[in-house]
């Protein structure tokens, strides 16, 4: 087995430009695009918050309260139709800050930075090379698409930096089996589930890897013990808080089956989550019997039936929206329909305007990226398969992350992509550091030249 690298002089000084560049890329942007951060940005990578979000938020800032007219209901009601840590977290900043979104867009530069070098460190432990650690974090501090998502008001950064503290964290602990990495991990994980639900089927299953990877360490037990307890912890709160609203156990949102319904219904995907694209998708008296369901559970539990009966009538057409989901996922729905791979709105009072060069090159940039990924991403994930068990949850995150967006729905815009964006980008710096001879090695060639060091000592 190949050893770990250990942390030199060096390492220390890629770590820092790591974070000096991703900090200073997404400060630029900020700075420039805009207005210092007290305007909205004319580039989109993500969805903007429809309203019944921007509801939410104003609601929990004024009273903290997870009230909003959520989808299919008649009027505003205690909610937990979507995952709540990142309206907790801007609630709290507008609660106490004159300038919420000012103080919002900066802490996504302080987050996008921190993601940067989270993955630093995850490639680092998942390929044993430094220098594909320091690849991969700049890699992800140039990603055009988190230096754009880093301007919006969503929960993209946070969803991304979340995903790359639980993978850091993870990657750590299983190689380590330390105690306190494992509670770590466990508490991420739940943090990465609340942040986005569609994430839990992720967290669950990288949890029990992690529990199965602990039993090759002698205080593995306790590690695994330890993030289990971290991670049933972190979502306690929130989840009695649902029992408590609506007397049925939901541990993170209760619109699993309303999303199933949006990607499986007769009229074909619907990718924004309103009741302007839900209505045509039922019959009216089934509109008004949904509506008519005060318990915001048993509402959307009632759409399972419903579900259930279009795809066994409709198995072929199931298909085709799953293969038209998947491609929404990597490329955005908005390209599969009009090519286009970001939102550009107007400048206004509230759209800072984008230098002239930023504005027309953006698409090209945006473009350029996705295709590096696609390419490079399969070449490094190919490349890699030596390290398949130090890299294991990078596996993991390629096949859960995506999931449960194939067999319901993406959305228009990348913002479902995004957190997934880091662990292409590690492949990516495996497959460009495998292009050079000598600079890479796999584990069996290392434990090799070990084995040969000590006879001939």
């Amino acid at each position: 087995m190949k050893q770990l690298p250990s942390f030199t002089v060096w390492t220390f000084l890629a770590l820092l430009t790591v974070m000096s560049v991703s900090a200073g890329t997404r400060a630029w942007y900020v700075v420039a695009c805009c207005s210092n951060g007290y305007l909205d940005p004319e580039i989109h990578v993500q969805d903007r918050p429809l309203s019944y979000e921007n509801a939410l938020l104003v609601n929990f800032a004024k009273d903290y309260s997870f009230m909003c007219q959520a989808p299919l209901a008649k009027e505003e009601e205690t909610t937990a139709h979507s995952a709540p840590l990142y309206p907790l977290l801007v609630g709290l900043i507008s609660s106490r800050s004159e300038t919420p979104d000012w103080s919002w867009r900066w802490l996504q530069v302080v987050l996008g930075s921190l993601t940067a070098v989270c993955y630093f460190f995850f490639a680092r432990r998942s390929f044993h090379n430094t220098l594909v650690a320091t690849l991969a974090g700049l890699l992800a501090a140039f990603h055009p698409f988190w230096i754009f998502n880093t301007g919006e008001m969503n929960d993209g950064v946070l969803a991304s930096f979340m995903l790359g503290l639980a993978l850091a964290l993870g990657a750590r602990g299983a190689q380590s089996g330390g105690p306190l990495t494992g509670l770590a991990f466990g508490f991420a994980l739940a943090a990465v589930a609340l942040t986005r639900a569609a994430l839990l089927p992720f967290a669950v299953v990288a949890l029990l890897w992690f529990i199965w990877e602990c039993r090759r360490h002698p205080l593995g037990w306790f590690a695994a013990f330890l993030a289990l307890l971290g991670f049933v912890n972190g979502l306690a709160p929130w989840a009695l808080r649902n029992w408590q609203a609506f007397e049925r156990p939901v541990p993170v949102a209760t619109s699993t089956y309303l999303h199933l319904w949006m990607g499986n219904n007769p009229r074909g995907i619907v990718s924004t989550l309103d009741d302007g694209t839900l209505k045509p998708t039922l019959s009216d008296e089934r509109w008004k019997e949904l509506r008519d369901e005060p318990n915001q559970t048993l509402r959307y539990n009632a759409l399972a039936n419903d579900v259930w009966q279009e795809v066994k009538e409709h198995p072929a057409e199931t298909l085709a929206r799953r293969i038209e989901a998947a491609l929404a996922f990597f490329l955005g729905d908005n390209w599969l329909k009009s090519r286009q791979v970001a939102s550009m709105v107007q400048p206004s009072d509230t759209i800072a305007e984008s230098p002239d060069w930023v504005r027309e090159h953006a698409p090209t940039i945006l473009q350029g990226a996705l295709l590096a990924m696609i390419a490079l991403g399969l070449l490094g994930w190919r490349y890699s398969h030596a390290w398949r068990r130090y890299g294991r949850l990078c596996i993991i995150a390629a096949i859960f992350i995506p999931l449960p967006y194939i067999v319901s729905h993406a959305e228009p815009l990348h913002g479902p992509r995004l957190p997934l964006d880091g662990v292409v980008l590690c492949f990516m710096a495996y497959a460009l550091a495998s292009l050079v001879p000598g600079l890479v090695s796999t584990p069996g060639a290392a434990a090799k030249q070990m084995q040969q060091q000590q006879q001939e000592s």
